[in-house]
């Protein structure tokens, strides 16, 4: 048996009808995903049960997509390690980023099975004096712990409330080309 966290019955319920989700095929196709993450040597990957089943859930338990997935999770973060070096939450001008709160999961969804609520607020900090890398940063590391912990955004998704008050120029230029790409 996987080492899961226990949903709520409806959220369990929808991994079932909407994500294809099978409990007694969990095991297999964990052992498959394992047995072709020990041949993808550029890998460093989590293999831990709940960590994999989050990323099968989000590709609807195909196992090439979730193959894929992977392989471009830790892809990114090797491209861009600006976004996932040095990501301790207790480093103080981190803490700092933080507290502009420009991603925030909300406490609550609608119903039980509802996606998380996330607020981006992309003007709440001042784009002349801080990085646009270590927002992102911060909102990476935010997007990551809900990968690990929330079974509301990796089952029902997200939806992105933008709040673009005191969004200025200098905010809005940070989001060149090269950034973007």
């Amino acid at each position: 048996m996987a080492n899961l966290r226990p949903l709520v019955p409806e959220l369990a319920a929808k991994a079932r009808n909407e994500l294809n989700e099978v409990a007694t095929r969990i095991p297999e196709d964990l052992a498959t995903l394992r047995a072709w993450l020990l041949k993808q040597p550029h890998l460093n990957p989590r293999t831990d049960d709940q960590f994999l089943v989050n990323f099968l859930r989000g590709c609807k338990y195909s196992l090439e997509k979730t193959k894929e997935k992977l392989d471009n999770y830790y892809t990114v973060k090797t491209a861009i390690p600006e976004f996932f070096d040095n990501r301790d939450p207790d480093n103080e001008s981190l803490q700092n980023y933080m507290s502009f709160g420009v991603n925030l999961p909300l406490p609550h969804t609608l119903e039980s099975d509802g996606p998380r609520f996330m607020l981006v607020r992309m003007g709440a900090y001042d784009a002349s004096k801080y990085s646009i890398v270590d927002v992102m940063k911060v909102c990476y590391m935010i997007t990551d712990l809900l990968l690990v912990d929330d079974d509301s955004s990796i089952i029902a998704g997200h939806m992105v409330l933008v709040d673009l008050r005191g969004l200025t120029f200098a905010g809005l230029s940070q989001f060149n080309p090269t950034f973007i790409k």
